[in-house]
């Protein structure tokens, strides 16, 4: 506040301000009154007592009506019959009219109640709503409480729970969805049995609230599964929570009897030093839910005295160890220290048998212990990445049968390493990296990790790499054996020293199949590809070892000859034997091809770049480090095209600038190592869009003309080219540089990255 009054002029935003504010008010007003001539201060508040408060000299409070009543009218039909039309339901309009006039002209009530009528448009639900007695129940004119209420009354009993429960955490919370979900199971509030996961059926519970308004996207993370409560909707949570949820601000405005008698749940958002005036809360053994809002570094000892602890957060503490009286909490199921700065974890802890999650993502901690094994209840474990590494390692994973995410399982022949340890973990979902399959002797032994029964996982990494060079055809059965469930939707494999393709590899297989990316192949002189479901990306990989890598890219025997009609993305890198691609590179093959990458392939000398412009699909070409191209026609692109990158292609270049004419899409152009270029008239492109420019090591390039002409370059790169001499404006040869637009210069070298994993 005091830098504020070094300011020539500010504007202060104070957005909904509480009434339990009021005593601070002087105190925090007191550096602004004498800031600088013509600031302002801005304050938004619900209570008419606060307006009152902060109102000074002339100044008079702005009063925020509804909606006029036409356009709220408008408005609240939308939301209460959707998609029909109200004129079909002239009795339900005369009811919601008279529903309308009760709410405010507020947006909010009308969403949330809009909703409640639409899922039954009868009268009699209509009625219902109607003369509900919460609309006779006293509150204050503007209020629209009672029509929030309603859509409370609503709910499903399970969801109701849910609900009151997250009025807990406080105003403008952010609630991460599968955070919160695995808090309403640990809480026991989520209907278990059958066949469907705990978790799954949370995120109904979820998606009802959003369904209903009560929930909305977290505007700061527009593309997150992030949520918020508007004020008013946890309002009305916290009217329902018969007292049993409790934000704690200020210590000297608590009623502590209440505190006492009735709190379950609580979260705790005083400073650090109020902690240790809390020694009350130690009494509070009916505490289910505890939550610390600040990053305290105070030990605190009394833990033990929480009998019934359920959830317990410590999110983004100071505390390098965790406090021992954690450890007997036998009950707790719930341990948040992410974010925090522990290092170590008590080893007492690995004996909270009760417990499901442990996060300790983004903190300090630097290693797990191997009595990990012993938390049998654990669904979910996050660990940080030095951490993570070494759970890849420890003995006797397989007894965290219910554990829903391991990033990585390292193989080895230890006892209680071998890959049979996956063999009852049929929970995992998400991503899995199985690392050193050199350690499984047989097909036999693959069996025992039984992936097939794994559906939830999305993402497979087979890993057959090792420290050093051992070609073993075994590892053909290995690989059968390690066939994924059919709803795999990623499947990466890597260093297989195999020679032929295991019997699952096909379309009825992996029906769900999205990408699928091979690498550093030693044994395979072919790559038979099959036809996989729309969407699927295929990606080709060798290693600098390979010795037998495909003379060619082939079909399957009795393939169709659409057989890669529905791929999308084609990369290859570092197969050194491949010499062409033209029977597999072409629009009839490919029609429905985004993105096509080669790179270090030093024998390929043909690709049909005549045929190119059929792509009419194609977004993105990268072809580099081909030294042996040869190019016989010209090279037609399409106009689709976004991005290009051309590096070290042989004979390729001799079509450019040509080939660059009709690229009305084009957002990104590299150039390296062209022998043949002379000049680059970027005139003769006929996109606006181009964002980013860059060329190197041409040693005969001379001219770069039309820089004037591009509108929306950010990026321009010329280096290492000895004859250039010319450079229009607006850029002169000593100014390489403009600003650097982060994606597409990502995209430049991100096959560096995709190349080494």
């Amino acid at each position: 506040m005091k830098r504020l009054k070094t300011c020539s002029k500010f504007l202060l935003v104070l957005d909904d301000i509480w009434p339990n504010a009021n005593a601070d008010w002087e105190a925090f007003y007191a550096p602004l009154k004498y800031g600088p001539e013509g600031s302002m201060i801005l304050v938004t508040t619900r209570s008419p007592v606060v307006a009152t408060r902060v109102t000074t000299g002339n100044c008079k409070p702005i009063q925020l009506e509804g909606l006029p009543t036409d356009i709220f009218w408008d408005f609240f039909k939308k939301c209460a019959f959707g998609r029909n039309d109200p004129e079909s339901y002239s009795q339900l309009q005369d009811i919601a009219r008279s529903i309308s006039t009760r709410l405010c002209g507020s947006p909010l009530a009308a969403k949330t109640l809009g909703r409640l009528l639409n899922m039954s448009l009868t009268e009699q639900h209509w009625r219902a709503i109607q003369k509900s007695e919460l609309w006779e129940l006293p509150h204050e004119k503007n209020e629209i409480l009672p029509a929030l209420q309603l859509s409370y009354l609503y709910l499903p009993e399970a969801v109701k729970r849910c609900f009151v429960f997250c009025s807990m955490f406080p105003k403008d919370y952010s609630f991460e969805r599968d955070e919160i979900v695995d808090i309403w199971v640990a809480q026991g509030f989520v209907a278990l049995g059958g066949s469907i996961r705990p978790e799954d059926v949370g995120i109904t519970y979820l998606d009802e609230l959003r369904n209903r308004f009560l929930f909305q996207t977290d505007p700061m993370f527009p593309n997150k599964t992030r949520y918020v409560m508007h004020n008013l909707i946890h309002d009305t949570a916290a009217s329902f929570s018969m007292d049993e949820c409790l934000v704690m601000h200020d210590l000297r405005n608590q009623n502590k009897s209440r505190m006492h008698n009735t709190v379950r749940h609580m979260s705790i958002e005083v400073d650090g030093e109020s902690l240790t005036r809390m020694g009350d809360i130690q009494h509070l053994n009916k505490l289910h839910s505890l939550r610390f809002g600040i990053r305290f570094n105070v030990e605190i000892t009394w833990f033990n005295q929480l009998s019934n602890i359920l959830f317990l957060s410590l999110k983004g503490c100071k505390l390098v160890k965790l406090p021992d009286s954690i450890c007997e909490l036998n009950s707790l199921r719930y341990l948040d220290i992410s974010h925090s700065n522990v290092q170590e974890l008590p080893g007492k802890l690995w004996c909270l048998y009760s417990l499901q999650v442990l996060d300790a993502s983004r903190s300090s901690l630097k290693k797990i212990h191997e009595d990990v094994t012993k938390l049998i209840n654990l669904r979910q474990l996050a660990l940080p990445s030095r951490a993570s590494l070494a759970l890849s390692v420890v003995t006797g994973l397989g007894n965290l049968s219910c554990l829903r995410n391991l990033s990585d399982f390292r193989v080895s022949k230890q006892n209680g390493r071998g890959i049979g340890e996956l063999k009852f973990m049929n929970q995992l979902s998400g991503k899995l990296s199985i690392r050193s399959l050199c350690s499984v002797g047989s097909e036999e032994e693959a069996l025992e990790a039984r992936l097939v029964e794994k559906q939830y996982l999305k993402e497979l990494v087979l890993d057959f790499r090792q420290s050093y060079a051992s070609l073993l055809c075994s590892e053909n059965g290995v690989l059968e054996g390690l066939r994924p469930h059919s709803r795999i939707e990623f499947l990466k494999v890597i260093g297989f020293c195999g020679d032929r393709f295991p019997s699952w590899f096909k379309p009825e297989d992996l029906s769900t199949l999205i990408t699928l990316d091979l690498s550093n192949f030693f044994y395979m002189e072919s790559l038979p590809i099959p036809c996989f479901a729309d969407g699927t990306q295929v990606g080709l990989r060798g290693d600098d070892g390979t010795q037998h890598a495909a003379g060619s890219i082939s079909r399957s025997n009795g393939m169709a000859p659409f057989a890669f009609s529905r791929l999308t993305g084609f990369r290859v890198y570092n197969l050194r034997k491949l010499t062409n691609l033209d029977q597999f590179l072409t629009p009839e093959k490919l029609p429905s091809i985004k993105s096509i990458e080669i790179c270090y392939c030093p024998s390929l000398t043909s690709i049909p770049f005549h045929s190119f412009v059929g792509f009419v699909c194609l977004r993105d070409l990268k072809i580099r480090y081909c030294d042996k191209l040869k190019c016989p026609q010209e090279m037609v692109l399409p106009p689709s095209l976004q991005r290009i990158c051309i590096v070290s292609c042989g004979e390729l270049d001799k079509s450019f600038p040509a080939c660059l004419e009709n690229l009305t899409s084009l957002t990104l152009l590299q150039l390296g190592a062209c022998r043949n270029i002379k000049c680059v008239p970027l005139n003769s492109i006929e996109s606006n869009m181009l964002k980013c420019l860059v060329i190197h090591d041409c040693p005969e390039l001379s001219s770069v003309g039309g820089l004037h002409g591009l509108v929306s370059i950010q990026h321009v790169e010329l280096r290492y080219c000895p004859k250039l001499t010319e450079v229009q404006l607006p850029f002169e040869k000593k100014e390489l540089r403009t600003k650097e637009g982060k994606e597409l210069i990502k995209f430049l070298w991100d096959y560096y990255t995709a190349a080494s994993n």
